[in-house]
């Protein structure tokens, strides 16, 4: 017998959480956007979405935050460092693929050097990940070897009925556990036909396509310069991807006193790279694509055995030209045959 989270009792476990000072984080619409806010009742939020505009990214690794604040006096340099506050947290309504995004990023922020204001929220959140029954035509979560209902990254699986009025529960973690454990009276024993999965049909050739860009001969290839013609720089894709994590860090006071922030940057950006010297490395719009490619599906593998990539396909449905990873994949599968 399987545990199952009726929709109509939905509300009495935000409450619930609330009650015991969970702060409890949903997909909200707001203003012809959608992104992840604090709710407080199971009305705010809004679970028929394939997607929000923005990722779950934004809950882990704010856009800017301060780090440290500084202060040169005559005989010392005084300093307040800035950690994120001890804040339970219930992510709740997650797809899939921006679960699996915080999982491919866990390695990177614990690498060489272990980064406390990831950690910190990432251990203080519990994320319930609801399977996905619908897909639009920029889903690509299969081509890179992950599903409608991938559990990586996630706490709770929610798997939809059929009858659409709850969830089958499967519980991934002891957080996650947990945090069920306060409602477990709000719960039943039972089994029921679920809803089937969305279909996302396999968009590329993910193997042929990352051997070409292991293939030293492709680097400087007449193809970056093609595929990338209408890339106007934007950023928006590094920005709205669930693994993009480039940032900047920036003083900002005067010659005695100031805060330092860490803020969102982007290897789409000119300035990305400008050298002191006047010098850019990659001084064209093709040069910084082949980049954002290169090190999702070439680079950071090779370091951390995974692909920097969970298949969302915000950089192709937010771009303003309409490009976008599957694109330039799709041309780069046609130049491997």
């Amino acid at each position: 017998m399987t545990k199952i989270l009726l929709a109509e009792k939905l509300n009495e476990c935000i409450s619930r959480w609330r009650t015991a000072g969970i702060d409890v984080i949903g997909p909200v619409k707001k203003h012809n956007s959608s992104q992840f806010e604090s709710v407080q009742s199971a009305a705010e939020l809004d679970l028929g979405l394939v997607l929000t505009d923005r990722t779950i990214k934004d809950l882990f690794f704010p856009r800017t935050e301060p780090m440290v604040r500084y202060q040169i006096k005559k005989h010392a340099i005084e300093t307040e460092e800035f950690l994120p506050p001890d804040q339970k947290r219930i992510i709740f309504g997650v797809r899939p693929c921006d679960a699996s995004g915080l999982a491919i990023d866990d390695p990177l922020f614990g690498w060489d050097y272990k980064d406390e204001y990831w950690f910190n929220r990432r251990n203080e959140s519990v994320m319930i990940t609801i399977a996905c029954t619908k897909s639009d035509e920029f889903c690509m979560c299969t081509s890179l070897k992950l599903a409608p209902d991938s559990s990586k990254g996630s706490d709770i699986l929610l798997r939809p009925l059929a009858d659409e009025k709850g969830w089958l529960i499967e519980e991934l973690s002891d957080r996650g556990k947990e945090a069920f454990s306060s409602i477990a009276d709000l719960l039943i024993d039972d089994s029921a036909p679920l809803a089937p999965l969305a279909e996302v049909p396999v968009k590329f050739n993910l193997e042929a396509s990352v051997a070409w860009l292991k293939n030293p001969e492709n680097f400087d290839s007449h193809f970056w310069k093609e595929i990338s013609a209408r890339c106007i720089g934007c950023g928006s894709c590094t920005f709205l991807c669930p693994t993009c994590h480039c940032f900047d860090i920036q003083d900002e006071g005067d010659i005695y006193k100031g805060i330092r922030r860490k803020n969102w940057d982007s290897c789409s950006f000119a300035l990305f790279t400008m050298h002191t010297s006047g010098h850019n490395p990659r001084v064209t719009q093709s040069s910084r694509w082949r980049q954002r490619i290169m090190h999702k599906f070439n680079y950071f593998p090779g370091k951390f055995d995974m692909n920097s990539c969970s298949g969302c396909g915000r950089c192709t449905r937010q771009c303003p030209v309409d490009m976008g990873i599957t694109e330039t994949l799709q041309e780069i599968s046609k130049l491997s045959r």
